[in-house]
Parts: structure tokens; C-alpha cells; sequence
């Protein structure tokens, strides 16, 4: 018998400190990435986005363009396959979600990692340790940025003839955004199996010792169990949720890239108060032996993240915004002067885990080749 969870309200948002005052940061006259000018100019041209054709979902006079979302030719023929249906089945799953977002605040004093430990547990219920060590996984974390950071790379890899998974919050519309493959949301009905594939073992397995895994752990866990076991991925492009030393991505004990975008002041109340508190959170998730890349930060933030990547053995790298002269006049995927930085850090991530992964070769094209699948699709606009 499947279990079901009653809909809980969703809390309040905490009130928000003050914005500090931001610096201007350096930004790096040239690019720290060694690799070699036509990769790099063709990895840049692979962040440029075609006009899409009509679409029924497109905007019209009598529909216009609301501002959550956009979607893109890639889309087009196969929209409908992966839209709800509303169906019983899938309410029933929506609010069993529902009943895992805890009605309380998050952290006090601080972030302890609110029983960190229980993860290894959730993973040893659902059997996925193995499965996650065998992910090929970029990792990013930040504070502005890290979602389009992780749309840009996935659809550099893909683009490249991978079968890529992506995994990012929050969601806008259904929940099921989230979970993309092959840079399609997953579809209701293998989410619904795979949801009650989840809930059910850890219903048996949970109780006053192990409760259940709050909400966004739930998700990271169904997204791991996804990415390893329905698709048989060739990377999983991981979005952190929050900080980057608890998040339940970071179970990932050895990713091929990690990056870090922009830092500021986010989640307070749980990461800290000051810019160090908080770029010390978001270097938790460099790992000893990985590479890691950021993008200009604020001088103390940076500090942090050196003498992190520093105590691991590993350098991070800075890199700069995407040059848009180097974009041959086509555009960027997502909109905004910004995006330059984002899709800078993508290259690296992208280049770096195609030459660890021995794939350099996917990215040289016959120059007389020309095909949309060479091209960044977006599928809706961040706000990042």
C-alpha cells in the first residue's frame, strides 16, 4: 500500500537582512583556461542560441510572454510529452512531497548541518552509494548564478552527443522541472515510479531514530536514483540548494569538475553573517584531487576559497566573463550582461570535464557542418 502524506502550508520566508553594499570586482584581462584557441572558440560557440520557430506555447497578442519561462525549438514536437496530466496518481505524490517541507526554522544559530549524518543513512535505504560513485558529475555551488551555470554546461555536453542529466531548484512551475534528461523535463510518469520507488523503502525503513529526509534531501535522493538507474547517464550536472558543506548534493565524494559562481550574501540566517561565513560554506563542496574553477569574487571571499582549495591540494581557477565578440554576433541562451560570467564558468566546466573524461574529440566538427544540435538551447529563463 503506498503511503500518503497530507499538504502541509508552505512557511513563510525569512525576513531578509539588509543588501550590503557590493564592490566591483577585478575581472581578469585575459582567460586562465589552458586549451587550445579553436576548442575554446568552438566550446563558445556552442553558448549561442538560434530563433526558435513558432510554437503553440509561444507568445502571441492574445498570449503574451509571461516572464517564468520560455521554451525552445528543442521542444518543439516533444512538449506535450512530458506535460502533466494532472492526473490522481501524481496529486497524490505532489502532496506526500508537500508533507516533507517542515513548518519550522531551518537553523538558529548557524548551520550544523541539521543531523548531516542522516544522509549516509538515506543512501544506504535506497542502495545508492554505489550508484552515485559511478556518476560522472559536475558539481556548482554559489550564491547568483549557479542555475544558469549548470543550464549552460549540460547543454555544452549534450550538445556534444552525451546523455546528460540535470538537476536544479527551485522549481517554477512543477516540481518535476528539476529533474531534466537529455534536456527534457522528466516525464510525470516516470517520476511518479521512481518517486514511490523512493518514498516507499524509506516509509519502511524511516521512523523516531531516522525520520524522513526533509524536502529538498527527498529530491536530491530521487535525483540520484534517476540520474543512476533509469537513464544510465553520461554526466549529471548538480545545482547546490543551499551553501555547499551540507547540501545534500554533496554526498558526491569525487565529482570531475566542481565551480563556484558568483558570492554574496544569501541565506543568513543559516550560512552566516559575513562573506567569509558563507564562502566557507560554499567551499565545501571542493574535494581533494577535482578541479576547481570560480569566477571573480569579492577579495575576502576569494581569500577563503584559496586557502580551502589550498588545504585540499587542488588550485581553483578564475575565470573570466565569455568574451560576446567571440560569440560571432549570436546571442547567449539565457539574457542579461551577467550571463557572460555564468557562461564563462560553464566553458571551463565543460572543457574540463570532457578532457578528464578522455571526450576532447567530441568537439571537433567538420567546419562545413552546420546543425541546431550544435547550438545552447535554453529551456526557461533564471532568475539568477
Amino acid at each position: 500500500m503506498r503511503a500518503s502524506g497530507g499538504a502541509s502550508p508552505r512557511p513563510a520566508p525569512p525576513k531578509r537582512s539588509a543588501t550590503p553594499t557590493t564592490t566591483k570586482l577585478p575581472v581578469p584581462a585575459s582567460s586562465s583556461l589552458a586549451m587550445p584557441a579553436p576548442r575554446l572558440a568552438h566550446l563558445r560557440r556552442l553558448l549561442s542560441l538560434h530563433s526558435p520557430p513558432p510554437h503553440p506555447l509561444a507568445p502571441s497578442p492574445a498570449r503574451p510572454l509571461r516572464p517564468s519561462f520560455i521554451l525552445p525549438r528543442a521542444m518543439a514536437g516533444a512538449a506535450q510529452a512530458g506535460a502533466a496530466t494532472g492526473s490522481a496518481e501524481y496529486e497524490e505524490v505532489l502532496g506526500c512531497l508537500a508533507s516533507l517541507i517542515k513548518q519550522k526554522v531551518r537553523a538558529d544559530t548557524g548551520n550544523r548541518g541539521n543531523q548531516w549524518e542522516l544522509m549516509a543513512k538515506y543512501l544506504q535505504i535506497l542502495e545508492l552509494e554505489e550508484p552515485i560513485a559511478r556518476l560522472k558529475v559536475v558539481h556548482v555551488a554559489g550564491t547568483k548564478g549557479k542555475g544558469s551555470t549548470c543550464t549552460f554546461a549540460e547543454s555544452i555536453l549534450r550538445s556534444c552527443g552525451f546523455r546528460t542529466g540535470l538537476f536544479t531548484s527551485p522549481h517554477l512551475i512543477d516540481v518535476r522541472e528539476r529533474f531534466r534528461l537529455d534536456g527534457l523535463d522528466i516525464s510525470e510518469e516516470k517520476f511518479i515510479r521512481y518517486f514511490w520507488w523512493c518514498w516507499n523503502k524509506l516509509k519502511v525503513k524511516t521512523g523516531d531514530d531516522i525520520p524522513m529526509p526533509a524536502y529538498f534531501r527527498f529530491l536530491a535522493l530521487l535525483a540520484f536514483k534517476i540520474f543512476s538507474d533509469e537513464q544510465q547517464v553520461d554526466v549529471a550536472v548538480l545545482e547546490v540548494g543551499l551553501g555547499g558543506k551540507y547540501d545534500a548534493t554533496n554526498v558526491v565524494k569525487a565529482p570531475v569538475v566542481c565551480g563556484i559562481s558568483s558570492l554574496g550574501y544569501d541565506h543568513m540566517e543559516i550560512l552566516g553573517n559575513s562573506l567569509v561565513e558563507i564562502a566557507g560554506e560554499k567551499a565545501g563542496i571542493l574535494k581533494k584531487g577535482v578541479p576547481a574553477y570560480t569566477v571573480p569574487q569579492p577579495e575576502v571571499a576569494m581569500s577563503v576559497l584559496k586557502q580551502r582549495a589550498s588545504e585540499l591540494g587542488v588550485s581553483i581557477r578564475i575565470v573570466p566573463p565569455l568574451d560576446p565578440r567571440q560569440l560571432e554576433d549570436q546571442p547567449l541562451g539565457l539574457h542579461g550582461e551577467h550571463q557572460y560570467m555564468n557562461a564563462g564558468l560553464a566553458v571551463a566546466l565543460a572543457n574540463t570535464w570532457l578532457e578528464r573524461q578522455g571526450h576532447l574529440d567530441r568537439i571537433h566538427v567538420k567546419d562545413h557542418v552546420s546543425t541546431p544540435n550544435w547550438h545552447l538551447f535554453i529551456f526557461r529563463k533564471r532568475m539568477c
